[in-house]
């Protein structure tokens, strides 16, 4: 359980193109006073006729800032995406402790042009975590322009 849950959730994703090759990252800042470690992320993907694609590898994780150029470290989490490709899951190990700002980055291709919208819950690390609900997080896709 968290004393205080991490309410700063953030999404980036520096290509906004459709069909381009993506790096999305996903920043939780983990308040000091958080009383627990974040043990798992979940986003569950807002109705669209397009899914977002998370890619295949294992996502790379850094902690600190976000960075542009973030690359992070294989092996820290895994990434389970569900069979209907709305609910993704990721597993911190080890779980990020309190006071910690920490960078999830995957490698996919954008979707087709639409604003993409994921409700997210955040995991307390330990048995049966209590679930605690984020914020909602968006990122727009804009069509290839044709005059480029």
């Amino acid at each position: 359980m968290f004393d205080r849950p991490p309410t700063r959730v953030m999404i980036h994703n520096p290509e906004s193109t459709e069909g381009l090759r993506n790096r999305t990252t996903i920043t939780v800042v983990v308040p000091p006073d958080a009383g627990n470690a974040l043990g798992a992320i979940v986003l569950r993907q807002l109705p669209n006729l397009d899914q977002w694609d998370w890619g295949r590898l294992e996502p790379r994780v850094y902690l600190g800032d976000y960075s542009l150029r973030g690359k992070g470290t294989s092996g820290l989490a895994s990434a389970d995406v569900s069979e209907s490709e709305e609910v993704l899951t990721i597993q911190l190990n080890p779980a990020v402790q309190p006071g910690q700002t920490v960078n999830v980055v995957f490698r996919g291709f954008n979707p087709q042009s639409s604003i993409y919208q994921w409700s997210t819950e955040l995991m307390a690390d330990g048995e049966d975590p209590v679930r605690y609900l984020g914020p909602t997080l968006r990122l727009n896709v804009y069509e290839q322009d044709p005059y480029r």
